[in-house]
């Protein structure tokens, strides 16, 4: 019910740093493993080249100006995994990375297909726009929307997270990240929190006994009462609770059957798209390798 292999999305940026922190904290309490991943997307090369762009760096385009520019980003990829590796390191742990070259939400989604979870930040509204971490921050929603893979959105610093928070309305894909919850919250030492949003003047009874209900399909023993339910609307409910209570949000994905419908929800887009807690979205794993191989540090690579 856990994650063996994570990936975690590099831009150099503090959003991206802070997913690092939760790839760190994951893998250290999961044993698992981690390899960090860069992107140079093409797009960045077209922004540094536009006649705008050139003309305030103070270059003009030519023939190899496309080359030169690539060249640059490069050195900075390099530069972003060798700090991941470094901080890695100074954790006694050990990380694989990645460079590629592509279109972000495609090369992340392509090397994803070799782990259980991705990491990734989120840039807030309040965050500033510089070419080369707006490129993260703009399609943290998309990848969450077509991976087939758990993923989980930093948007606050690890420091502030005390607990786990699921939020739980007895449908078989909260069930799934309940129990994938309560294994979390286990293995970091974390408080378990499940939530019920129901609209004002619900019928108490039946709130009472999905919890019951769910109640059933814990596997610890808690020393607190697990489920609680608040009246308010949903997606904005689960947020003050997840910020003001200091939790990572746990919600559980919907299937891909329907390709008209957001697979996600109306609730959870909202969620992701105000970024005011890091949220994981739970997508569950299907047959899992039977053994893990020991990773070492790697050298970058371009693919």
């Amino acid at each position: 019910m856990l994650f063996d292999k994570i990936l975690v999305a590099l831009d150099g940026s503090q959003n991206s740093r802070n997913a690092a922190e939760y790839a760190f904290w994951l893998s250290s309490n999961l044993d698992a493993e981690i390899t960090g991943q860069h992107v140079i997307d093409p797009r960045l090369v077209d922004l540094f080249i536009s006649p705008e762009f050139a003309e305030e760096l103070g270059f003009s385009c030519s023939v190899d100006t496309s080359e030169k520019v690539f060249s640059a980003l490069k050195k900075v990829g390099r530069v972003i995994l060798d700090l991941f590796v470094r901080e890695a390191s100074e954790r006694g742990m050990q990380v694989a990375t990645c460079l590629d070259e592509g279109y972000i939400v495609e090369c992340i989604l392509s090397r994803l297909k070799e782990h259980d979870l991705l990491v990734m930040g989120h840039k807030s509204r309040e965050d500033s726009e510089m070419p080369l971490n707006i490129v993260l921050g703009s399609v943290a929603e998309r990848l969450a929307v077509n991976s087939k893979k758990s993923v989980l959105i930093a948007s606050r610093p690890l420091k502030e997270i005390e607990q786990i928070l699921v939020a739980y309305d007895g449908s078989e894909p909260s069930r799934g990240a309940l129990l994938m919850a309560e294994n979390l919250a286990k293995n970091t030492n974390c408080k378990l929190k499940a939530i019920t949003v129901v609209p004002p003047g619900s019928d108490l009874h039946s709130t009472k006994v999905l919890a019951q209900d769910g109640e059933k399909y814990l596997r610890e023993f808690w020393p607190e009462n697990v489920f609680y339910h608040k009246e308010g609307v949903v997606a904005e409910s689960l947020l003050n609770q997840a910020k003001t209570s200091n939790s990572l949000l746990v919600i559980g994905a919907y299937g891909y059957n329907n390709k008209e419908q957001n697979v996600l929800g109306s609730t959870t887009t909202e969620v992701l798209r105000k970024a005011v807690a890091s949220t994981l979205v739970f997508k569950p794993i299907g047959k899992r390798s039977s053994k893990k191989k020991t990773m070492g540090a790697q050298p970058v690579q371009v693919t």
